[in-house]
C-alpha cells in the first residue's frame, strides 16, 4: 500500500470510529448569516505575536523551518521568547569595576534570523544573568535565573546597552515597531524570587532604561499569569510617572478561577478567557491610564473549535493575543523523549502539523470586515476582494474542573488521550442560511482532532517510538490540512456535519 492510500484508509477509519464514539445523536442548528451587511472592522489581532521556547532554540534549523511555515500559513507578525538574557546567550559573562561586561552577538544572530524570516522580535526582557543576580534560584531545564539583580544599576546598564544595540543595528524606524516587555509571570514564585514591590522597581528601572535610548520605543508589563496585578501595576506607574505603553498578562482556560474571578468554578472552560479579558479591559478603563492597550502574551489550546470560538469571543477585548507556542521545539521541562509528546506548539516534532496550526491557517484566511450573523458557532467575514469567508465549529461545553488544561499539549499527559478527550460530546448538524445568496457553490475545508492530525496514522503504523525518515514523511502527509471540497449552496443554504472539536472554513463565491 502506498503512503497516500495508507493515510486515506487510516484517517477514514478513524473518522468513522470517532463519529461512532460520539455520545447520542447529532444535534441540529440553523444560523442565518447576512452576506450583505457588514458590522464593522475585524482586525486579525491574534496574528500580531506568537510565543516560542527560550531564545537559544532559534539557532536550530527545525525551529527556523517551523517559523517560516507558521509565518506563511498563519500570518504571525512577531515572536516572543523567554531567556533572552540567560547565561547561554552570553549577554553578561562578568561584572567588573565599570559594571557588566556585555555582548549581544547571539542576540544579533537570533534577531537577524527572525527579521529574515519575516517576523519582528517581541522582546521579553529576562531572565537575570548569573553575574548580576542576587541569588541562585533558577527555572526550567535551561536554568534561567529568576532572582532580582544584586544591583539595580547593573540591570539598567544591561537594558540600556541592549536597547541601544538594537537601535544602532536595526534603526529606530524598525525598533519602534517592537514591544519591550519586562520579565515573565513575576506573580509566580518560580518565575520571580522577589516581591511584587521588587518587580515594580525592576519595571521602573527597565522602562527608564528603554526610554533613555529613544522615547518612541514601546515598553510594558507586568506579563503576569492568571491576569494578576493589573490595577496595582497601573496605579504604581501612573502615580510615579513611570513610562507604560501597554499592559500585558496571561490567561489559560484551565487557570484556577478563584484566583481570576474570586470564585471557584465560576464559568465553563470555554467562557473563562473572554470573561477574564473583559475583566482586564474594565480594570484598565477604570484606572488612571484608561486608554492603555491590553496585550495577552500567552494562551493556548490544541482544540480547533476552542481556538476559533476564543478568537471570536475575545475580539475587541485585547490588542494582541500571542498564542503559546508556534513550534514544538520546546524544552522547558527538558528535551523531548517521545515523537508524539505533550509539549506546546502548533507544529510538532520534525515538522508534523497539529490541528491548532490548521485552525490558525483558517483564521488567517478570514476577511477584515465582520458580517452580520445570528447567535451560533460561526464567525462570518468579508475579504478585501469581496469574497466571503465563514468559520463554523462544534465545541461542546466543558464544566470547570472537567479538564485541567483543555486541549493544551503542555506540561504532561498523553496526546492520544488528550485528543480523545476533546472528541467527547455530540456531533452537530449545522445549517448555514445565507441571506442575499441563492444557488451558488462554496469551498469547505475541515479539520478536527482526527482530520489534519498524524496521531491516527502513527497508531496505524504501530506507534513507532523512533519513526524512520519514510515514516516521518507519511506522518507529515497525514497531518496536512485536508483539501477543500466544493459544495453546492441551494437556495442560500449549506449544511455541515461537524464532529466534536470540528472546525470548517466555508469560502463563498462573490
Amino acid at each position: 500500500m502506498d503512503r497516500r492510500t495508507f493515510i486515506k484508509t487510516a484517517v477514514a477509519t478513524a473518522v468513522a470510529a470517532g463519529h461512532a464514539a460520539a455520545q447520542g445523536t447529532a444535534a441540529s442548528k440553523t444560523v442565518q448569516i447576512d452576506l450583505r451587511r457588514e458590522t464593522g472592522p475585524f482586525p486579525h489581532y491574534w496574528e500580531r505575536a506568537a510565543g516560542s521556547d527560550r531564545s537559544a532554540v532559534a539557532f536550530r534549523s527545525q525551529w527556523q523551518q517551523d517559523l517560516r511555515r507558521a509565518r506563511e500559513l498563519t500570518g504571525i507578525q512577531s515572536v516572543r521568547c523567554h531567556g533572552l538574557f540567560d547565561d547561554e546567550m552570553g549577554v553578561c559573562r562578568a561584572v567588573g569595576a565599570d559594571g557588566p561586561q556585555l555582548s549581544f552577538l547571539y542576540v544579533s544572530e537570533i534577531f537577524d534570523t527572525m527579521l529574515d524570516l519575516g517576523v519582528k522580535p517581541f522582546v521579553e526582557l529576562g531572565f537575570m544573568p548569573t553575574p548580576m543576580a542576587s541569588g541562585p534560584n533558577t527555572v526550567f531545564f535551561y536554568k534561567g535565573n529568576v532572582t532580582p539583580p544584586a544591583r539595580m544599576e547593573h540591570w539598567a546598564q544591561l537594558v540600556t546597552g541592549f536597547t541601544a544595540h538594537c537601535v544602532k543595528r536595526y534603526g529606530i524606524t524598525e525598533v519602534k515597531q517592537w514591544q519591550f516587555e519586562c520579565w515573565n509571570e513575576p506573580n509566580l514564585r518560580f518565575f520571580w524570587a522577589g516581591s511584587q514591590d521588587q518587580y515594580f522597581e525592576l519595571y521602573r528601572a527597565t522602562a527608564a532604561a528603554v526610554k533613555s535610548v529613544d522615547g518612541r520605543i514601546a515598553v510594558g508589563g507586568p506579563s503576569t499569569a492568571q491576569v494578576a496585578w493589573l490595577p496595582a501595576f497601573i496605579e504604581y506607574c501612573a502615580s510615579r510617572n513611570v513610562p507604560l505603553d501597554f499592559v500585558s498578562t496571561h490567561i489559560y482556560s484551565g487557570d484556577p478561577q478563584r484566583a481570576i474571578f474570586g470564585k471557584a468554578n465560576a464559568w465553563p472552560l470555554e467562557e473563562v478567557m473572554p470573561r477574564a479579558l473583559a475583566q482586564c479591559r474594565d480594570q484598565v478603563r477604570a484606572s488612571k491610564l484608561p486608554d492603555l492597550p491590553l496585550l495577552i502574551t500567552e494562551w493556548a489550546s490544541q482544540n480547533p473549535a476552542f481556538i476559533a470560538q476564543t478568537i471570536r469571543d475575545c475580539a475587541g477585548l485585547a490588542a494582541t493575543m500571542s498564542y503559546w507556542t508556534f513550534s514544538n521545539v520546546f524544552e522547558e521541562m527538558g528535551p523531548a523523549t517521545r515523537f508524539f509528546n505533550s509539549m506546546f506548539g502548533m507544529i510538532g516534532q520534525r515538522g508534523v502539523a497539529r490541528p491548532s496550526l490548521h485552525a490558525f491557517t483558517m483564521l488567517h484566511r478570514l476577511g477584515d470586515q465582520r458580517l452580520s450573523a445570528a447567535d451560533g458557532p460561526v464567525l462570518a467575514t468579508r475579504r478585501a476582494d469581496g469574497s466571503r469567508a465563514v468559520l463554523a465549529w462544534n465545541l461542546p461545553s466543558k464544566a470547570s474542573g472537567q479538564s485541567g488544561l483543555p486541549g493544551i499539549m503542555g506540561r504532561g499527559g498523553d496526546p492520544v488521550a488528550q485528543a480523545q478527550e476533546e472528541m467527547q460530546g455530540d456531533p452537530l448538524r449545522l445549517t448555514l442560511r445565507f441571506a442575499g445568496l441563492g444557488d451558488s457553490r462554496a469551498r469547505v475545508t475541515s479539520t478536527d482532532m482526527i482530520r489534519g492530525s498524524a496521531l491516527t496514522a502513527w497508531q496505524a503504523m504501530g506507534k513507532p517510538e523512533y519513526p524512520t525518515a519514510a515514516e516521518i514523511r507519511t506522518l507529515r502527509d497525514a497531518a496536512s490540512l485536508p483539501a477543500a471540497e466544493t459544495r453546492p449552496v441551494r437556495n442560500g443554504e449549506l449544511t455541515l456535519e461537524l464532529p466534536p472539536s470540528g472546525l470548517a472554513l466555508v469560502e463563498v463565491q462573490k
